[in-house]
């Protein structure tokens, strides 16, 4: 009876703990996105293949392919498991103009990525995951103006 007290006495402060940092928990996955699409530049670049990001906006999830004939997902690598956003954050995702496909962030065998913005909204701020002119993956925070 004492374990389930203490069980339920810390599931409620851990909650009221994620209530207060819902910020922190979007900028910790936006930053997350950002140095996982880094390994994946790396891993295509050293594989020699096509890899991808595809993005499920609105169940809040993204998982990591590679091309061989058609797109597959990530097998082999533990880091580029399939990964789910906290439900009470969203995320917002928006492809480069030249993307055929609107759900996909493509990294090609050189390392090359195909422009995206990936926005994870928390309460107070966005923080906004894109590339930069030099191909270089950043983080942006922006205040939060809800709409």
């Amino acid at each position: 009876m004492v374990v389930v007290l203490l069980i339920g006495i810390s599931i409620a402060v851990i909650a009221l703990n994620l209530e207060r940092d819902i910020d922190q928990v979007a900028e910790l996955e936006a930053r997350r996105f950002a140095a996982l699409v880094e390994h994946l530049r790396d891993e295509s670049i050293l594989t020699g293949r096509l890899h991808g990001i595809e993005i499920d906006e609105p169940e809040g999830r993204y998982k990591f392919l590679i091309f061989d004939k058609k797109w597959l997902p990530v097998e082999k690598d533990d880091s580029l498991r399939p990964r789910v956003i906290p439900d009470y954050l969203n995320i917002q995702f928006t492809a480069g103009p030249d993307q055929k496909d609107k759900t996909l962030v493509v990294v090609d065998s050189l390392g090359e990525i195909q422009p995206f913005f990936l926005t994870v909204i928390g309460r107070d701020f966005e923080y906004v995951v894109n590339l930069n002119a030099n191909q270089n993956v950043e983080v942006e925070r922006k205040p939060h103006e809800a709409g």
